[in-house]
Formats: structure tokens, C-alpha cells, sequence
């Protein structure tokens, strides 16, 4: 268990959703364990019944998550050229001078219009409560008295960190909803889960809107706004981009 502190984190979110329903808006996730067959895979690592936002403790944690897509793109991309006998180097060179001689974005280009519709929103944490750090061998170890008859289904035999913190949609939806059921030691109930970023970049908090979800107005002691956002174009935005060979692109002219 790690205790809340207060401390500062960050979103990477659309504007149009944020300045509709305010800083915390999410999805309603319907949908825990395995989905029904003609369900596409949308949610979240930790998503529950209900709402669930996310947040890294850095800008740079917040980008690596968010920009993961465009990262797969590109490395799509270079295993072709690797497929193929090319240099990884001059195939995605040739490819992005092709790409913009003909007025298209390269595919793992973050485009100007992705950086102006989104912004990077300062949240402060609660104060009190506890987060649920998933990666820990306590919270291992509980999960699997508890949930190995609802994991055997899903194929997890044992439960390990590589399995809670996987892509794994079905598993990891349905220990999130397990945990948020939950009732602590001092009566409270778990604030969300507290788990490291698959990129490295630092630990990522995935929080329970209980109250949204109750139809309740927001509590003084929840996240709130801290009163800043930014333009993505950041010093974390580039350094991203610039680990993982992201071309950087501007708005395009309407004309």
C-alpha cells in the first residue's frame, strides 16, 4: 500500500473532452474480465465498471504512455525494412522524405494536429487515502488466494507482476474491479492502483471517479485541477519523441 500525499501528477488529455466535462473526464467502462464477442478491446490496464483516469508522476512518464501508438508504428516500419535486408536507418528516411514530398504525414509522426488538440494538465493527488501498488509481492500474493479460480478461466495459472501489469485486458480489468471492491484495514476504500510504466519512465496512478460514478458531486479531498495546463509541446514531449525517433510535425494550413 502506498499512502496518498498529495503530490503533483500529470495528464495527457483531449481539450475537447476536458473543457466539456472538466480535468477527470473518462469514459464509463462497462465491461470487466472477458469482453462479449462483439465487444472491440478499449479499455485501460485498470479500468472498472465505471470511470477510470490516469495519470504518470512525471510529464515525461505521461507522454511515453500516450505516445506509445506512434512508437509502434515506427517500429513496425523498421522491422519491414529489417524483413527486407534495408537499412532500418535510410528505409524510415526514404519513407518520411516520400511521405512529405507528397503532402502526408510519415505514419509515426506526431502530427500538429494531435499536439493542438491535446494539453498536459497539472492534477494534485489527494491528500489521505491509500493507492494500491500492483507491483508489490504482498499484493501478489493476495490476489491469487483470492482471484485464481476467476484467473484460471482466463488462462493465469499464477499470478506474477508480468501478468498484472500486462496487456492482458480480461486479467487485468478483473483485478482492478477485485481491488476496488475492496475495503481497507481502517475502513476506506482504495483509491486506485499504483503501478510502474511498461516504458520506464516512471509510475503511473490509475483512479477510481467513485463519485461520478455515483452521481455525486466532486469531493474536496479527490484529485483536482492544480490550475495549470500545457501546450504538449514541452521539453518532455520532445525528449520522447526524440528517444524514440518521432518526427515532430506543425499544424497544417487550412489553405
Amino acid at each position: 500500500m502506498i499512502p496518498a500525499t498529495g503530490e503533483l501528477a500529470y495528464r495527457v488529455a483531449k481539450d475537447r473532452y476536458t473543457l466539456r466535462s472538466g480535468p477527470l473526464s473518462s469514459l464509463v467502462n462497462r465491461h470487466v474480465g472477458r469482453l462479449p464477442p462483439d465487444v472491440n478491446e478499449s479499455r485501460g490496464r485498470f479500468d472498472t465498471l465505471g470511470r477510470t483516469v490516469y495519470f504518470g508522476d512525471s510529464p515525461e512518464c505521461c507522454f511515453a504512455e500516450v505516445l506509445q501508438g506512434f512508437r509502434m508504428s515506427r517500429e513496425m516500419q523498421a522491422a519491414d525494412a529489417q524483413a527486407a535486408g534495408q537499412d532500418v536507418d535510410q528505409y524510415l528516411h526514404d519513407i518520411t522524405a516520400d511521405a512529405l514530398s507528397n503532402d502526408i504525414d510519415p505514419p509515426w509522426a506526431v502530427s500538429g494536429d494531435w499536439q493542438a488538440s491535446r494539453s498536459l494538465l497539472h492534477i494534485r493527488m489527494p491528500l489521505e487515502g491509500w493507492w494500491v501498488q500492483i507491483d508489490h509481492p504482498d499484493t501478489l500474493n493476495a490476489l491469487n488466494d483470492a482471484l485464481a479460480a476467476d484467473l484460471r478461466t482466463l488462462g493465469v495459472g499464477l499470478l506474477t507482476s508480468s501478468i498484472a501489469t500486462s496487456e492482458n485486458r480480461p486479467a487485468t480489468t478483473l483485478i482492478a474491479q477485485h481491488v476496488r471492491e475492496l475495503t481497507l484495514e481502517d475502513g476506506s476504500l482504495p483509491l486506485g492502483i499504483s503501478f510502474r510504466s511498461k516504458t520506464e519512465y516512471g509510475r503511473c496512478l490509475a483512479w477510481w471517479n467513485r463519485r461520478e460514478d455515483d452521481d455525486l458531486l466532486p469531493a474536496d479531498e479527490g484529485p483536482s485541477f492544480d490550475g495549470r495546463s500545457d501546450n504538449v509541446f514541452t521539453p518532455a514531449f520532445q525528449k520522447i519523441c526524440s528517444d524514440w525517433g518521432l518526427p515532430i510535425l506543425q499544424v497544417r494550413s487550412a489553405w
